[in-house]
């Protein structure tokens, strides 16, 4: 931790960070765990009104996971519960941070441990499939409840603020767990699982143009392949863990096992299995589906040529109210596992360049940007699932605005 050299008010901030977490924690440890627990509730229903922006983050990664199996009403209730138990979990996260040992029996048990004994059996190691759910911090004091003499590690990432972080992991090593950076050799990690140990994994997590290709809730999107590649090199065997809550500061924890296929896309399929068994503690406030193309990186690019069997498209509203005459979508931008929709201003004819069976919307030319947010919010709703992105022939103020206020990201493709 180098501190001396960071500005004076970084580091004032930093201390003030540390002073009111610590603060909090030991004000919230002298409570009851069912109190904490509400407490955290209320803020997240607090949180829920005055985060507008989250609110969309959430209904769209709801939309997605669940398409064709809750309504539009359903969904919404389920945002809304939603932020209250990510609240309580977060809140009692401070609490049970600072728990004894032999107090974690008291308010977490392991359903099926014998899963997890009869894998470290082979003698391998386990890949520990671990996600954002529940109250997350409590996965890395689970080697108290594993059996005798399990070695666990955990692939660990550093804390902007490096008094916490100094904290964080002084905490976790405490608990006997081994932490393991990503700048980290492969083969470290390999050995530690050769030697029957079990290294945790946190596979949900939104990953850039490195990722892998997979399907997740049945979404193309991309994964990280450390877990797989992991997995086939130590020989591992692999789990998934699943987090819920079951009363109020009380969590219940799963293993779910992965067949004997070792891939990216197996990984997701047994996390997403895990992830199912709570949908209310599964932490969906982080866009997990976001796109990341722009002009020089397409659809394509992206998602890759292939498409994995059908599956829930994504969708793409291309804007022609303003686009100069003759110009069409060029075809590095056409995808088989995205769904096209036209917005014209009223009048203006739909293009033969796409089919006539395109979903057609209508947008006056030179709206301002309440106009056009609205419009783009009515869009998106048009259809069970959100919209994706949204493409222009250019970059207009307005709409540009519009769509930042819609968390949906806009790629100009000016020539």
């Amino acid at each position: 931790m180098s501190t001396p050299d960071e500005p004076h008010p970084k580091r004032w901030r930093w201390r003030l960070e540390w002073l009111c977490q610590t603060a909090l924690e030991k004000l919230i440890g002298w409570l009851p765990g069912p109190l904490v627990f509400h407490l955290g509730a209320l803020l997240g229903r607090l949180a829920w009104h005055f985060l507008p922006q989250r609110r969309k983050t959430v209904l769209r990664n709801l939309r997605i996971a669940f398409c064709g199996e809750h309504d539009l009403p359903t969904l919404r209730r389920m945002a809304r519960d939603t932020f209250q138990r990510t609240g309580a979990n977060l809140f009692s996260a401070a609490r049970t941070a600072r728990l004894a040992p032999a107090q974690l029996g008291s308010v977490i048990h392991i359903e099926n441990l014998e899963l997890l004994e009869q894998a470290l059996a082979g003698g391998k190691g386990v890949v520990l499939l671990l996600s954002h759910m529940g109250n997350w911090e409590l996965l890395s004091r689970l080697v108290h409840l594993f059996p005798p003499g399990t070695r666990t590690g955990a692939f660990y990432r550093p804390l902007n603020n490096p008094l916490l972080d100094a904290v964080v992991l002084q905490r976790r090593q405490a608990d006997g767990t081994r932490m393991f950076s990503k700048r980290d050799s492969p083969h470290l990690v390999a050995g530690f699982l050769r030697d029957g140990g079990v290294v945790g994994i946190l596979a949900d997590q939104r990953v850039g143009v490195a990722g892998e290709v997979v399907r997740f809730f049945g979404r193309l999107t991309r994964a990280s392949p450390l877990p797989c590649l992991l997995a086939r090199r130590a020989k591992s065997s692999v789990l998934a863990l699943s987090l819920t809550t079951v009363a109020a500061g009380r969590w219940s924890a799963r293993f779910v096992a992965m067949g004997d296929s070792k891939t990216t896309d197996g990984c997701m399929m047994t996390l997403e299995q895990a992830m199912q068994r709570g949908p209310l503690d599964v932490f969906w406030l982080q866009e997990r589906w976001k796109v990341y193309i722009e002009q020089g990186f397409t659809i394509g690019d992206w998602l890759g040529p292939q498409t994995l069997g059908s599956g829930k498209p994504h969708r793409a509203l291309v804007w022609l109210t303003d686009a100069p005459p003759g110009w069409c979508l060029p075809e590095t931008w056409l995808h088989p596992q995205v769904i096209y929709e036209a917005v014209l201003e009223p009048g203006q004819t739909l293009p033969a360049w796409l089919p006539q069976a395109t979903r057609v919307h209508t947008a006056p030319r030179g709206a301002a940007r309440a106009t056009l947010r609205k419009l783009i919010a009515a869009m998106d709703l048009a259809a069970v699932l959100p919209i994706d992105y949204l493409i222009a022939s250019g970059t207009p103020q307005e709409l540009a605005q519009a769509c930042r206020s819609e968390c949906i990201p806009l790629v100009s493709l000016t020539p």
